[in-house]
């Protein structure tokens, strides 16, 4: 023996209400998120009456129970359970409001009617039931709306519902003409039909194996997908046929078909997925079968396509993320690239708008030439020295005279405080510290030349100079090499 639990929602045209119950929605409730799937029924009026049939052993009533809410009997096969009561100092939801196990695997008829007073309320949220199986291995088979085994009348039924989308695997059929029917030819032990209700659905029949034809209802105040419309087990083996038709009220009103879910046992069925087989005490403890007890196959493919979508654009991102911090680099290091410069036959001031001097030592630029000589030396290094123009007095023609305390080239040259302009690696020109005051302009300091007074002196006399101090040239360091310098 197998036990399978099937959950019926409160919004299932499986349970009859009458018309005195409503529908409950977060307008008037603020809690109402807190039932099953956010939907419940519910009724202040005294003697207002629920009603379901089911074939099994057991069966649970689910609903909440409130400070607001009252007493409630429950009638099984005519036998009357009174005393229930939903009252509660705090909010309490899905809670079992009654239920009874035991019973003779048959078909039963179970009742709720509220009887408390003051206009205190009842509701329902779910409907649970247990059926027992003669097999012990059962498997579960979803068959959809598209399945040969979905037999249409033709040219009243369509492929295009609204909201299909919604649908189980994306497909669904519909109808709006009056007598249109569809069946199902199966074989298994149970068999469950899923669709929609909603404000455009209205009345149907089923007929199982040619018994007499039940009706249901599907209109209600909301759309909701994935519904059990209709129920049968204990179905014996062989095959089986069951009809759906349309009986709509008023023109518009749909009959919406989306799949159906067969149990059978394993020997009779090739595919599917096993069943719980457990008889348990509560309903949780056991795999229930309902309408979104599993994702669909629609729903795993849409994940399936987000996911991918997600990796690819972050693929995509780092890609060019890439492709931006490589050009950044390269950008920055092509400024960074200095080319040795190559000093002119005379040499002059550099064309820079400002100079910072210290002071005592006016600005030094020192460039490397690598022009072998037949002396043997591969480099000199010129130096120019700058003038003060405030120390410089001026003669008849404007121009300034020559500083008795303005430094040669030589004592430049020789000078144990001038450093090296290579000590920054790369830099082929390091700027000297700026003295307060002393920023001027470079276009008005003189250019010492003969018309000056100021005698050049030739390579010959530089280097004489320079070898008759305490340094040589050897002892001012080489010119960095270009490619060190790119690095």
């Amino acid at each position: 023996m197998s036990s399978v639990l099937f959950l019926v929602d409160d919004k299932s045209p499986l349970i009859h209400y009458d018309s005195t119950w409503l529908v409950g929605n977060s307008w008037d409730d603020p809690l109402a998120d807190q039932y099953f799937r956010g939907t419940f029924q519910t009724s202040n009026v005294t003697g207002s009456v629920a009603t379901f049939s089911f074939n099994g052993t057991a069966f649970w009533i689910y609903g909440a129970k409130r400070t607001n809410h009252g007493t409630y009997t429950v009638t099984v096969d005519g036998a009357s359970f009174a005393g229930n009561t939903g009252l509660s100092n705090t909010n309490l939801f899905q809670q079992v409001l009654f239920n009874q196990s035991g019973l003779t695997q048959k078909l039963h008829t179970v009742s709720l009617t509220n009887t408390a007073t003051q206009s205190l309320y009842v509701d329902i949220d779910m409907v649970v039931w247990q059926t027992e199986f003669n097999e012990t291995q059962l498997v579960t088979e979803t068959v959809d709306d598209a399945d040969p085994r979905f037999q249409y009348q033709q040219l009243a039924w369509n492929t295009n519902p609204v909201n299909v989308n919604l649908f189980n695997n994306g497909t669904g059929h519909s109808t709006s003409v009056s007598d249109a029917s569809v069946t199902l030819i199966f074989s298994a032990d149970s068999v469950s039909i899923f669709g929609t209700t909603g404000p455009s659905n209205g009345l149907y029949t089923v007929s199982l194996d040619s018994q007499q034809a039940a009706q249901y209802n599907a209109t209600t105040y909301l759309t909701f997908y994935e519904v059990m419309l209709y129920h049968a087990d204990n179905l014996g083996p062989g095959q089986h046929q069951l009809t759906i038709t349309n009986l709509p009220e008023t023109n518009g009103q749909t009959l919406n078909i989306d799949y159906a879910l067969l149990t059978s046992s394993s020997t009779a069925s090739s595919s599917g997925s096993p069943v719980g087989s457990s008889t348990p005490s509560d309903p949780s403890s056991v795999n229930i079968v309902s309408g979104s007890s599993a994702l669909g196959s629609g729903a795993i493919a849409g994940i399936v396509v987000a996911v991918g979508i997600a990796l690819l654009t972050s693929a995509a991102a780092f890609f060019f993320y890439r492709r931006w911090k490589s050009a950044q680099a390269a950008s920055q290091d092509l400024y960074r690239i200095h080319t040795p410069q190559r000093p002119p036959e005379n040499t002059n001031m550099g064309a820079s708008s400002t100079v910072e001097t210290r002071s005592d030592a006016s600005l030094i630029r020192q460039d490397a030439l690598s022009q072998g000589t037949s002396q043997g030396t591969s480099w000199q290094s010129y130096q120019q020295a700058s003038y003060d123009s405030q120390s410089a007095p001026r003669t008849a023609h404007g121009r300034h005279a020559p500083s008795s305390s303005m430094p040669t080239v030589d004592e430049v040259i020789m000078s144990p405080a001038t450093q090296s302009p290579f000590d920054d690696p790369g830099n082929s020109r390091r700027p000297l510290p700026e003295a307060p005051g002393t920023r001027q302009n470079i276009f008005q300091l003189p250019v010492p030349d003969d018309s000056m007074g100021i005698p050049k002196s030739t390579s010959l006399q530089r280097r004489a100079s320079a070898q008759s101090g305490s340094a040589t040239i050897g002892d001012i360091p080489p010119p960095p090499d270009y490619l060190q310098a790119t690095r």
